[in-house]
């Protein structure tokens, strides 16, 4: 008897990875039927969120993709997930997963079988990983539908649409206030971690458009956000910099030895979705959402690499 599923394929995904979520998505919808719960939320409006989530991936998709990152399973809801998937896959194995992990150190759940392999969204690319779970859902009996001219067509106006909604954002009051406001929390999370955790003898200096955090072992981090225009934010960035020893910059005394720049990254702050806002990091090839907060805590981590390497 062949099994009959409500979805094709469900993702699962912690909220950082929602714009890798959105363009697998995208990429598959218009031939197998695909559940994204940004999409699908009406579906399940007014019912027990936890039955309804447990639902989708322990009975209803036929194919479940997993956007791993070491958060997934640590939130309410992709722990109700990770607790489906899990109960699933003693009755089912593991054939109706696939794990994409979505961090530079590609990881995967230590619950989950070593010889289970992952999609490597840095070498495969958006294209290449849509083609496998295209691929394995056919495998489990999902019956796509050749995508037509007219679907094709919808797919690329739902993509131009949102182009021009993100170079709008760009190019206005909205987007310079936002992208402020934003850089705003992330220099006072990074001064609360400071005065929470003084065991890491972090010391924070806010000077407005920049900030300097300073480290042991003379490991400096300069943040610094600094728009030309008020009504636009194109081509401008987060600007992270990690030196050791000071550099020169006005006011500030430069360290005796000449600082060295051991890491430098630009982090813009886009429109990823209608009405959704974030920090997007590119580096290592996959794209990465991230709250105010976690840039802040992410640019600590990496200061904190820094220093550790200095001892070395």
């Amino acid at each position: 008897m062949v099994e009959k599923f409500e979805y094709d394929v469900a993702f699962s995904f912690a909220a950082q990875d929602e714009a890798i979520a959105t363009e697998l998505n995208d990429l598959l919808s218009d031939r197998l039927k695909t559940f994204i719960y940004s999409e699908r939320q009406k579906e399940i409006a007014g019912r027990d969120g936890q039955e309804a989530f447990s639902e989708v991936y322990a009975q209803k998709a036929r194919l479940v993709v997993v956007l791993y990152r070491e958060t997934w399973g640590q939130t309410p809801w992709t722990r109700v997930e990770m607790g489906a998937i899990k109960n699933r896959s003693l009755q089912d194995g593991w054939d109706f997963t696939v794990f994409i992990p979505t961090e530079a150190k590609r990881t995967m759940p230590a619950w989950v079988p070593k010889t289970r392999l992952y999609v490597d969204l840095e070498r495969w690319g958006s294209q290449g990983a849509a083609a496998v779970i295209e691929a394995r859902a056919t495998e489990l009996g999902a019956n796509f539908r050749e995508e037509t001219f007219v679907d094709r067509a919808a797919r690329h106006q739902r993509s131009e649409a949102l182009k021009e909604l993100q170079e709008q954002f760009l190019r206005s009051d909205k987007g310079v206030n936002a992208a402020r406001a934003a850089f705003k929390t992330v220099k006072s999370t990074i001064a609360e971690r400071a005065v929470e955790m003084p065991n890491l003898g972090i010391k924070f200096v806010d000077k407005g458009d920049f900030a300097i955090v300073s480290g042991a072992r003379g490991v400096h981090l300069i943040i610094s956000w600094s728009p030309q225009y008020s009504n636009s934010i194109e081509n401008v960035y987060l600007e992270a910099k990690y030196f050791k020893g000071f550099p020169k910059m006005p006011g500030f005394y430069a360290s005796f030895e000449k600082a060295v720049l051991k890491k430098s990254v630009k982090i813009p702050y886009l429109l990823v979705r209608e009405g959704a806002t974030s920090y997007v990091d590119s580096t290592g090839g996959t794209k990465r959402e991230m709250t105010p907060e976690k840039l802040a805590d992410d640019l600590l981590d990496t200061l904190l690499g820094v220093i550790e390497r200095e001892k070395e």
